[in-house]
């Protein structure tokens, strides 16, 4: 019985201190942080001369009442070095992607396109790394590293 009174004290003090917290210390007018879903994707089997493409979704960290827009910018690739072959950058020729993204309104996800187009690829797997585009207002959450394969 001694235990049972115990455990009822435990269990009523932890929800009466636990009930005090506030958020009064909570930043509302935060930038919102706009970057890519997945951190790899990849575009295979692109015969030469040719292109094949692929969704990549784009996550915002907050809602809007209306359609927003952010720019997509190429990055250089972080390169693994320590593979054989090394990972090696494409040329900007053996790619293409929708330069902006438009996030409906109410929603927190939008996609982009890209397309491989293996214009002049010298390696069997080649890399190139996409970002949101930071402004006053936006910034550029994680990047997405895009391995393009023959």
């Amino acid at each position: 019985m001694k235990k049972i009174n115990i455990i009822i004290t435990l269990v009523a003090l932890v929800l009466f201190v636990g009930s005090c917290e506030t958020y009064d210390d909570y930043d509302t007018d935060r930038k919102t942080v706009v970057g890519f879903s997945d951190i790899t994707r990849n575009i295979n089997s692109v015969p030469t001369g040719s292109e094949k493409s692929v969704d990549i979704k784009v996550f915002a960290s907050d809602l809007a009442n209306t359609d927003r827009q952010f720019n997509i910018i190429a990055v250089p690739a972080i390169l693994d070095n320590s593979t054989v072959p090394p990972e090696a950058q494409t040329n900007p020729d053996n790619y293409r992607f929708d330069q902006t993204v438009t996030i409906p309104a109410n929603s927190r996800e939008g996609v982009i396109m890209v397309y491989g187009t293996n214009a002049s690829m010298e390696q069997e797997k080649e890399f190139f790394s996409l970002a949101i585009e930071g402004s006053a207002n936006v910034v550029s959450g994680a990047v997405t590293k895009v391995r393009l394969r023959q």
